[in-house]
């Protein structure tokens, strides 16, 4: 019995995070879907740059085991944005950074994750290589 806890706990401090500049989403969901779904050990969380998807979109999107757990799209100027998608099993809180973006310079979502042992911030950020504050 003391063996199968500590196979527990040791399952819950390992965590996967998946990072992808995708370059629009809507070209590409078929590949994420399919990458989501047959990697080994599923990813708990998928942080996505360059989504080129309007917020509207962004609350339709769906990948079978997975929500939207936060985004940042532009509202004035096409493509760019980042987002996080959670594991449908992950307890997470959305922060809302969306004040600190800036379009065509500075994006960010992030999430905060509570778990037994650690409590954590993951962030998805983009900064554009050619643009200066």
């Amino acid at each position: 019995m003391v063996l199968e806890s500590m196979d527990k706990r040791k399952e819950t401090n390992n965590l996967t995070i998946y990072n992808q500049n995708i370059r629009s989403l809507n070209k590409k969901k078929d590949e994420i879907n399919i990458m989501l779904q047959e990697s080994q050990g599923r990813p708990h969380l998928v942080c996505l740059n360059k989504h080129h998807t309007r917020k509207e979109e962004m609350l339709d999107l769906t990948f079978p085991g997975y929500k939207l757990a936060k985004c940042f799209c532009r509202k004035t100027y096409s493509n760019g944005g980042v987002c996080i998608l959670a594991r449908n099993d992950m307890t997470y809180q959305a922060i809302d950074l969306n004040k600190l973006c800036k379009e065509k310079v500075f994006k960010i979502s992030a999430v905060k994750l509570n778990t037994c042992s650690t409590k954590l911030t993951v962030c998805c950020v983009y900064r554009s290589p050619s643009k200066k504050s």
